[in-house]
């Protein structure tokens, strides 16, 4: 799926999104995943969702990468930038479904160049995968809520 946007009148970079994430890729998924260099900002969050969720890891299976938590059923979405032919990994997203009506974001990360602080900053990558994650829960039936882990507090269970 690749959702161009506009802001203004400016066209943003089109983002394609996807679960799957081929094997070849997994150092740039640990980068992104596992040694951002703006993690230790969020390491407060990140501590959380460890606390509360478990650890999250990379698992591969059948080639494919997917980010897997011991005890729980959680999904991947991958974000993608398309460049001159090739799909570069700009963000993820691993959630799962807590409740029968919430899903919960338990980590996000977007790669630096991405990040709202950095160059890109008003390709708004974050705002849009976050607004992909809230098309999926209005698809999942009896999904009404979104919790979110972020900015050191729990977002409670926004309406969707």
């Amino acid at each position: 799926m690749v959702a161009a946007s506009t802001y203004g009148r400016k066209t943003m970079l089109p983002l394609a999104f996807s679960s799957t994430l081929t094997s070849n890729r997994r150092e740039e998924l640990e980068a992104l995943m596992f040694f951002h260099p703006k993690q230790e900002e969020h390491s407060h969050s990140i501590n959380a969702a460890i606390r509360s969720y478990g650890f999250p890891k990379i698992v591969e299976e059948a080639k494919m990468l997917r980010i897997g938590i011991e005890g729980l059923d959680v999904q991947t979405l991958y974000a993608f930038i398309d460049r001159s032919g090739t799909r570069e990994l700009a963000g993820v997203l691993v959630y799962t479904r807590v409740d029968r009506d919430t899903l919960a974001l338990l980590h996000m990360a977007v790669k630096p160049e991405y990040c709202y602080a950095s160059g890109f900053k008003n390709e708004l990558i974050l705002v849009r995968i976050l607004a992909q994650l809230r098309a999926i829960a209005k698809r999942i039936k009896g999904v009404k809520k979104l919790s979110i882990l972020y900015a050191d507090k729990v977002i409670p269970r926004v309406t969707i």
